[in-house]
């Protein structure tokens, strides 16, 4: 059996976008979808790793660090379509580069992983606790933990260590 749960990152990324749905006037509501979908990153980051073969010791040593998950996933590659009828494998890291809406801005899932080196609270404590709350709008953020769900699901079968 698998310590770490595709099921369960994905549930959470889509508890967000309901909590999200709800309204995010209160600052509560915000810190609740930036909560969930970070831990959804951070779970559905780990499950990949695990899936490709990285040893769960290994995985488990990168605690809540979601850069460092995503820099582990440099050793790993997935198979996508290249041409119709072409298959070839590419580094699973493409997913850092796939973009983000919101409004007119864009962003990146590698960027919005990247907040916390660039100021953003971190998480998981500064997003819980605390009276300094700064961070990506959190309908980017649940933007990213969908796009990464569905990056896990889309390659989870091809998912590989180089």
């Amino acid at each position: 059996m698998a310590e770490y749960d595709i099921a369960f990152g994905e549930r959470l990324a889509e508890t967000a976008r309901m909590v999200a749905a709800e309204g995010l006037a209160p600052l509560d509501a915000q810190r609740t979808v930036l909560y969930l979908s970070l831990l959804s990153t951070e779970i559905t980051l780990k499950a990949m790793l695990e899936r490709a073969g990285k040893p769960v010791p290994d995985i488990r040593a990168r605690s809540h660090q979601l850069a460092k998950l995503l820099s582990d996933l440099g050793t790993c590659e997935v198979e996508v379509e290249i041409t119709p009828g072409t298959k070839a494998y590419v580094p699973a890291l493409c997913l850092r580069g796939f973009p983000l809406q919101h409004g007119t801005a864009e962003s990146t899932v590698g960027a919005v992983i990247d907040a916390e080196s660039e100021g953003a609270s971190t998480y998981p404590n500064q997003v819980r606790y605390g009276d300094v709350f700064r961070h990506y709008p959190a309908e980017v953020v649940a933007q990213m933990a969908s796009k990464v769900a569905e990056f896990a699901r889309e390659h989870w079968h091809s998912l590989r260590i180089k």
